[in-house]
């Protein structure tokens, strides 16, 4: 081994040397790692917009089946390059929707609990109010409390309210409220009484839960709902559940226009509540992705919606994240485009996520 022999008067030098070698190498790490930081493959740093989570009726801390808690979120969410999520919930429809003041009470200790995960975890989590839909002025009192105190990122809403969908006309006054805040908006589905249990052989969310997205989001639209609402932004689930294939069908259907020919092409006007027609108003809608990444409702929806219109969604913890992300790769998506949806599409809808 040679033997170097540094002159007295170069420890100086040398010391400064070594200092210099050491800088470069931790400035190569740190570089390694700014690049490993923006590659969307190793680090898609996605937000998630559909994302559950549980909290008991007694006010409890949470329990339920799938055992969900706070931190097997985020244990996920680090596995899946998740940066942020933004909770939701849809456990307990019936009971908060029923119109009574037990139902109103439920859904207060619901958005408290949700603005605490949020509040403690400012960067990992944002949250989405739940509203006691089946009384409308208690609604219209949570959405000032939601917004104004708890600082809510948004409303979620279940696909039915007791055999209503949300476009009935009763809804209408807290959809006008939450287009007036310009709201954030999310559709969560939920099967309907009149339609549990309907095949026998077949669970409720195999194919019901879809459905029913699509029959609330046709409610919106043919109601008027949607035309009327201009600067609210709703979210559909599943990649628009059934939405994309049955917008052409959804279009022909359009009550007053008589004189559908078919084609590509729509007559706007015709009715009072599509004034700019059908297309222009699903087109106006976003779309996650969650559990329905799959090769053909994937390319339905890329094919459908406007690609800065489709976000990243999981529905963790009622589904496993591999159920949305295992697919993701097969889709052989531009680099531009994984972003978008992983991440910068959403930033746009929550700009307090912005990085």
């Amino acid at each position: 081994m040679t033997n170097h022999n540094w002159p007295e008067d170069s420890k100086t030098s040398r010391r400064e040397l070594l200092q210099a070698f050491a800088a470069a190498g931790a400035g190569a790490l740190l570089a390694g790692e700014a690049v490993h930081a923006q590659n969307p493959v190793s680090n898609p740093r996605r937000i998630d917009v559909h994302h559950q989570y549980v909290f008991s009726k007694t006010g409890a801390y949470p329990t339920n089946p799938n055992g969900w808690t706070p931190e097997k979120s985020l244990e996920q969410m680090d596995k899946f390059g998740i940066q942020t999520t933004i909770l939701s919930t849809a456990g307990y429809g019936d009971d908060v929707y029923d119109g009574s003041e037990k139902g109103a009470a439920l859904a207060r200790k619901s958005n408290d609990y949700a603005a605490k995960l949020a509040d403690e975890h400012p960067k990992r989590f944002g949250f989405m109010a739940i509203l006691p839909f089946g009384n409308v002025d208690a609604s219209m009192k949570e959405i000032e409390y939601a917004f104004d105190k708890l600082k809510c990122d948004g409303v979620g809403f279940l696909s039915n309210i007791y055999d209503k969908w949300p476009g009935d006309p009763v809804y209408f006054p807290i959809f006008q409220e939450l287009n007036r805040r310009k709201a954030v908006t999310f559709i969560h589905p939920f099967v309907p009484k009149c339609c549990r249990n309907l095949v026998k052989g077949v669970q409720d969310y195999v194919v019901e839960f879809d459905f029913d997205t699509t029959r609330a989001v046709t409610s919106m639209l043919y109601n008027g709902t949607l035309s009327k609402c201009p600067d609210l932004k709703v979210i559909v689930n599943h990649s628009g559940a059934a939405v994309p294939v049955l917008s052409g069908r959804i279009k022909d259907r359009v009550p007053g226009d008589e004189s559908r020919d078919h084609r590509d092409t729509e007559r706007v006007g015709v009715n009072e509540n599509i004034p700019k027609g059908v297309f222009y108003e699903l087109k106006r809608l976003y779309y996650e992705c969650a559990h329905a990444t799959y090769p053909t409702s994937f390319k339905a929806l890329l094919e459908f919606a406007p690609h800065d219109h489709i976000l990243f969604g999981t529905d963790y913890s009622a589904e496993p994240m591999e159920s949305t992300v295992r697919q993701w790769d097969a889709a052989k998506l531009p680099a531009a485009l994984q972003r978008a949806i992983n991440r910068e599409n959403a930033e746009k809808l929550f700009p307090k996520f912005k990085s």
